[in-house]
C-alpha cells in the first residue's frame, strides 16, 4: 500500500499438485484502490475427471506488499 492506502490488488489461481504454467491463472492488476471488485472469468482448459478429483484450486490476493493465501477453497468435484 502507499501512503494514501491505496494499492494494487490482484487474485492469482494455483490448480495443485502441478508447477506448469498452465496451472496458475491472475486477474488483472487493479491500480490505486482500496476496494477492488474484479469482473473476470479465470478459465482452466483440459481437466479431465480425474484431475477434478486429484486436484485443489488455492487463490492468494494479493494487496501490494501484503500477500494473502486466503484459502485452498475448491476440491475437485466431478458429477
Amino acid at each position: 500500500m502507499d501512503s494514501n492506502g491505496l494499492a494494487d490488488p490482484y487474485v492469482k489461481l494455483h490448480l495443485l499438485p502441478g508447477a506448469s504454467k498452465s496451472n496458475k491463472l491472475r486477474t488483472k492488476t487493479l491500480r490505486n484502490t482500496r476496494n477492488p471488485v474484479w469482473s473476470e472469468t479465470l478459465t482452466y482448459h483440459g481437466l479431465t475427471d480425474d484431475d477434478m478429483q486429484r486436484k485443489t484450486l488455492r487463490w492468494i490476493l494479493n494487496l501490494s506488499d501484503l500477500n494473502i493465501p486466503v484459502v485452498d477453497l475448491f476440491e475437485g468435484v466431478a458429477d
